[in-house]
């Protein structure tokens, strides 16, 4: 006799039983914006149901896509950046999203720094200087030269409780929805955000000690991090930590093993004793790893980008039982597809994870404002449609 399902379920109970295998009303969905695509949502597609975001997010994409006199080329380009949190977080609930972010609670420690030539220019957290990049905040002056700055490098302060803050008031206002704070693993952000990475890899054979020291206080950090996340309201952590590229892990997987494994285990086993689940963003080729994150005990790898060479079907047949995808809306390969292709491809996706448990229905990556018009909406239509049920026969 099979078990009973509830015909209605909360976002939040809706994901923890996915991930724990048990019957759900329906596949979660997990939405993801690039803030600009977040702004055009707003203004062309759908408006936003808080009438301040959504008035400052129209404001925001006429600015870009239209001009401004009154902005500086890099200001104008930059202005959608700041509606980063409120397209993941209030909008995402108005798309339906089962799962939205309450972000990364050292973002608030960036700064502005005065550039002679009007250039906008940002110190993070971590002390990396960033400029524009197209529309994102590139790194352009790392804090890390040598081994050296990575070994003494300052960690951001974690004193103030506003960003956690923010977060209980969210928890508090929105009780029914499944909040995942943001935290990052120990390989992608050393090698792209603080060093530059052909010098970040020849650490790992020349100073294999030091790096190994480094990843361990920056681990700690990040667990700190994530414990006082769940603490304010968290159901889940997403870690952000890239293993791969088109076709291939970044470093070899004995090497990952080495320097990489223990951490991301040990950041698992954190989340888990803190109550919450444990999701895994890593971009690229994931396949060979699948094996390790079973053994560790991820809950959620997210996106499992299809065009990488992953296999979504060889994948889930491998290790459905045990890990749960967040996949299945191909944002990269989207914008080259037609309409009837991309309902598709979404489609196929979903009919192998979907109702069939251990799945999320979510893009695979950040969706951009570059997506033509009518794939913007086979995507937000049938995601629709899924919720509905149209295609559970």
């Amino acid at each position: 006799m099979g078990r009973a399902v509830k015909t209605s379920m909360t976002s939040r109970e809706r994901v923890q039983a996915t991930v724990r295998g048990l019957p759900v009303d329906r596949v979660p969905v997990m939405t993801w914006l690039n803030p600009h695509a977040g702004c055009r949502l707003i203004a062309e597609f759908q408006p936003a149901s808080d009438e301040h975001g959504d008035a400052t997010a129209r404001l925001m994409w006429e600015s870009f896509s239209q001009g401004n006199d009154t902005l500086t080329p890099d200001e104008r380009v930059a202005l959608p950046l700041l509606q980063g949190s409120f397209v993941n977080r209030e909008y995402a609930l108005d798309l339906g999203s089962d799962l939205v972010s309450v972000g990364i609670p050292i973002d608030h420690l960036a700064e502005r720094l005065p550039d002679e030539n009007g250039a906008l220019r940002i110190r993070d957290a971590f002390g990396s200087i960033r400029g524009m990049g197209g529309i994102y905040l590139e790194v352009i002056a790392p804090a890390v030269k040598d081994i050296k700055d990575l070994v003494g490098l300052r960690l951001p302060d974690l004193s103030s409780e506003r960003p956690f803050d923010a977060i209980r008031k969210f928890r508090a206002e929105h009780p029914d929805a499944c909040l995942y704070g943001e935290s990052f693993g120990v390989q992608d952000l050393p090698s792209t955000q603080l060093w530059e990475m052909s010098q970040f890899m020849l650490a790992l054979y020349d100073y294999p000690d030091e790096v190994k020291r480094f990843q361990a206080r920056l681990n700690d950090y990040m667990i700190d991090l994530s414990r006082r996340t769940v603490a304010a309201g968290a159901d889940v952590i997403l870690i952000y930590d890239d293993y791969g590229t088109s076709g291939a892990p970044l470093t070899s997987v004995k090497m990952w093993k080495e320097f990489t494994y223990p951490h991301l285990k040990k950041h698992i086993e954190a989340i888990h004793d803190a109550g919450a689940l444990a999701m895994l963003h890593s971009c690229g080729y994931q396949m060979p790893f699948l094996p390790s994150y079973i053994d560790a005990e991820l809950d959620m790898l997210q996106a499992f980008q299809l065009g990488a060479g992953n296999d979504f079907e060889a994948a889930y047949a491998q290790c459905g039982d045990r890990l749960t995808f967040a996949t299945g809306v191909d944002i990269q390969r989207g914008e080259l597809m037609t309409p009837d292709e991309l309902r598709e491809d979404i489609l196929r996706a979903y009919r192998i994870g979907g109702r069939n448990g251990h799945h999320i229905l979510a893009y695979t990556h950040m969706l951009q404002y570059t997506m033509p018009a009518v794939n913007i909406e086979v995507i937000l239509q049938t995601v629709r449609d899924i919720q509905r049920g149209v295609y559970n026969d």
